[in-house]
């Protein structure tokens, strides 16, 4: 394909780009294409209609069309992720109802379930329409041209799970003149290759011992709980932003840019700082859509702990038709109340505000920032609240390590791990100012860049080391049952 696109013709890439995108998403399931296209073509008319529209003469008018468009795309994601979840959550609740009163009919109510099956990626894409007609609406100028929107819509790199693009910013690439990059694609290649390393190597591997601990909670001991926890943090970040790079990377192989969408998330000192840096494409989208027309930080300090919360509840609903999803979102939206009003608090105490500025404070916070983030995860892991709380109560009671410990021991997380270290290091050492200024440094980089025979070397025992230590089974994607 990456050979195809770049030997046609300028005027037809983009059309080869939507046909290869929507095979790619009907590979999976044919009949979901037609899914994907209705709400591109719905989405295009809604938006082209508030384009043409004056503001100033079609006020109400303009307001009703975005309140539809609204309505459309917020209930088809309604439909396909969440319906079974609410009428399972209504039957239990009338089944509570019965119990209570003592009513056999109550207690008996059956509805089937619809077995929906949830279209891939459509958590992204939709927030993608509603981003793009809330924009239009806003004053943003509509994109005119059918295949232009429907290439922004499918667009296979970000199309599973993102990460979430901005239209204004993919529809200025459609109009430049894409010339092939060497640069580009060989950033291309390595954000590949090491999002496979992320994906395969480390978050796979990490997952098989996640699912152990996770699956044999009552046996696991103090170690063991933590390991678990622990685990599933990094397992989510290495599956996620794996993706994020192999998206990132392939995009880049045919000249085009999508966001990044994690910068160190476990350097933050907070959680705020932590919200920046993590899923950053989710949580700028939330801040831009949901957050600051709720009335942001604008208010009373009650209205903006509400307004946290809110974003934050319904951000962990958009990951997951289950209550632990909403409770994960809540113990989120909590610690970040909680987080300012400890900045507040401590701004307010002369003692704590002079050593605020201090490394040792800072890293105490990502400290704390990170066993937080632990136990928010295990929020997330758990099937139900019950195997959270178990898990926390392991956790925080002394028992010998089990089975889980001896598996990590045995597994080859350690000598990956390490690997994965070792070139993290590396890439900060480069990347510090002294080492920029470097002459000698500078010359091997270059000496690096402008080899391919080293490159091919480079890529080939990377290949090696991905096969190597790549588990029996390779798991999906974390993020795309999202």
């Amino acid at each position: 394909m990456v050979l195809l696109y770049w030997t046609a013709p300028d005027r037809l890439r983009k059309y080869l780009l939507l046909v290869a995108s929507y095979v790619f998403y009907m590979n999976w399931m044919p009949a979901y294409g037609l899914l994907i296209l209705a709400l591109t073509v719905v989405n295009y008319f809604i938006g082209s209609t508030l384009g043409r529209l004056s503001s100033a003469t079609k006020k109400v008018l303009r307001k009703r069309l975005l309140v539809s468009g609204l309505v459309f795309n917020i209930g088809c994601l309604c439909f396909f992720k969440y319906a079974n979840f609410l009428i399972d959550s209504f039957l239990q609740s009338v089944h509570c109802l019965g119990a209570f009163a003592q009513s056999p009919a109550l207690a008996a109510i059956q509805a089937p379930a619809l077995n929906v099956i949830l279209p891939l990626g459509i958590s992204f894409f939709t927030f993608e329409f509603i981003h793009y007609i809330v924009d239009v609406y806003r004053g943003s100028n509509a994109i005119t041209n059918f295949p232009d929107f429907a290439l922004f819509a499918a667009f296979f790199p970000s199309q599973i799970a993102g990460p979430i693009k901005r239209f204004q910013d993919f529809h200025t690439q459609l109009y430049k003149h894409i010339k092939f990059a060497d640069a580009d694609f060989r950033g291309g290649i390595f954000l590949i290759m090491q999002g496979l390393y992320k994906k395969v190597v480390l978050g796979d591997n990490m997952g098989i011992l996640v699912g152990y601990g996770f699956a044999h909670i009552a046996q696991l001991g103090t170690l063991d709980a933590w390991l678990a926890m622990a685990g599933f943090q990094f397992q989510i970040f290495f599956d996620f932003s794996g993706y994020t790079d192999i998206g990132r990377g392939s995009a880049m192989l045919f000249g085009y840019k999508v966001p990044e969408n994690f910068d160190w998330p476990f350097i933050a000192a907070n959680l705020t700082q932590f919200w920046h840096r993590w899923h950053m494409s989710l949580s700028t989208w939330l801040r831009d859509y949901l957050f600051i027309p709720l009335g942001g930080s604008r208010g009373t300090p009650w209205a903006v702990r509400r307004n946290v919360m809110i974003t934050m509840v319904l951000g962990g609903l958009w990951h997951g038709a289950a209550w632990h999803y909403v409770a994960w979102g809540a113990f989120h939206g909590a610690g970040l109340v909680l987080s300012k009003e400890w900045h507040d608090f401590i701004s307010t105490i002369k003692p704590l505000a002079a050593i605020r500025p201090s490394k040792l404070w800072h890293y105490s916070g990502v400290v704390t920032t990170i066993l937080f983030l632990f136990v928010a995860g295990t929020l997330f892991r758990a099937d139900n609240l019950s195997d959270t709380f178990l898990m926390l109560q392991k956790a925080l009671t002394f028992a010998p390590a089990g089975q889980m410990t001896q598996q990590l021991l045995q597994s080859t997380c350690g000598v990956s791990l390490t690997l994965y270290a070792l070139f993290l290091l590396g890439r900060w050492w480069l990347d510090q100012p002294q080492m920029q200024a470097n002459a000698s440094v500078a010359s091997l980089l270059a000496w690096w860049d402008n080899s391919q025979h080293v490159r091919a070397v480079t890529y080939a025992t990377l290949a090696v080391a991905i096969i190597g230590f790549a588990p029996g089974k390779i798991a999906p994607f974390i993020y795309f049952q999202f």
